[in-house]
């Protein structure tokens, strides 16, 4: 009897093993910082449909939201590059880079919320604003 016991407390240590070991696979692939990479979840167009959805966007506004998103995503993925080769390049004054890329991020939204701002219009800009503080409200899932 106690043979089949220890037969079975093995058994079940070596497929608990088994299952943690192919937990952890996912997690090997992101070295780096041992947090996830944080990747865009929508495309600009995508982006751009709903917010026409959500605030009654005519069909020249859609366009123009759209091809803003394209022309930020596109600035935006220049940006991480360089700061990516920047900080391979950098070991000291780490802080005051990470201000200046901040800062720089600050002014940069700004300018293209003013800019969205101008294309849909003060009161579906409110509309967005609070459609964004509710979304950001929202408990997060994780995945």
């Amino acid at each position: 009897m106690k043979k089949y016991a220890m037969l079975l407390v093995a058994a079940m240590l070596m497929i608990g093993m088994s299952v943690s070991a192919q937990n952890r696979q996912g997690q090997r692939q992101n070295r780096d910082n041992n947090r996830p990479r944080q990747e865009m979840r929508m495309t600009a167009k995508e982006r751009a449909d709903w917010m026409a959805k959500q605030l009654d966007l005519t069909a020249d506004q859609k366009a123009k939201v759209e091809a803003l998103y394209e022309k930020q995503d596109a600035k935006r993925k220049e940006q991480i590059e360089k700061f990516r080769e920047q900080r391979e390049k950098m070991t000291e004054n780490r802080d005051n880079t990470r201000e200046e890329m901040r800062a720089q991020r600050e002014k940069e939204m700004k300018e293209n919320q003013a800019e969205l701002e101008s294309i849909i219009g003060k009161e579906k800009m409110e509309k967005l604003n609070s459609l964004r503080q509710s979304r950001q409200n929202m408990p997060q899932r994780n995945l």
